[in-house]
């Protein structure tokens, strides 16, 4: 019989399992879209796609990128569905090959974003708490940037200045960790 903490520990890898897939469901479709252009199927064909990744899951390892593992899976589902209709698709303007490099390129490219939204998401967590609450008041709120000047009793064009060099500092610091990553 599985002790309690055992099932716990399932029902957390099941829901980090499911929170990753959902949040990969825009990219997934988007290689099937680039692999299959005008394809009927595509919504079948994702819906195979999050099957197989779901009865694949235990084979997943959770300290890798979940994208570059889930876009193999869907390579290889595209790849069978072209070989079993080979012959209908014959009108297809791009050989097979080449869909497939396309699909391949896209994963690297979403890839590399991952890993970028991960590194800006570590140096917003390292902004002091001025600078923190200037970004959410520019980005999130309702608020113009004249507006929030005028509650900061600055000007328009030094919150500008402010927020170009926080821009700056992030820009530098995703740089640093992106390199970081790479050297180790």
């Amino acid at each position: 019989m599985a002790s309690a903490a055992s099932h716990f520990d399932a029902s957390l890898e099941r829901e980090d399992f499911v929170s990753r897939l959902l949040e990969s469901q825009r990219g997934i479709y988007a290689v099937l879209v680039a692999m299959l252009p005008h394809d009927r199927d595509l919504d079948d064909l994702f819906q195979k796609v999050c099957l197989t990744l779901w009865q694949e899951r235990e084979k997943y390892d959770p300290a890798r990128p979940f994208l570059p593992w889930a876009y193999a899976f869907t390579r290889n589902i595209v790849r069978e569905h072209l070989r079993a209709n080979a012959p209908a698709r014959r009108a297809t303007c791009l050989a097979p090959e080449t869909l497939e490099r396309i699909a391949l390129a896209r994963s690297e490219i979403e890839a590399t974003a991952e890993a970028r939204r991960a590194a800006l998401d570590a140096c917003v967590e390292k902004l002091a708490p001025k600078q923190l609450e200037l970004l959410h008041a520019r980005y999130e709120g309702p608020r113009s940037l004249e507006e929030i000047a005028r509650d900061m009793k600055v000007s328009a064009a030094a919150l500008t200045m402010r927020l170009q060099r926080i821009r700056h500092a992030l820009l530098k610091c995703v740089e640093r960790t992106l390199a970081a990553g790479e050297a180790s």
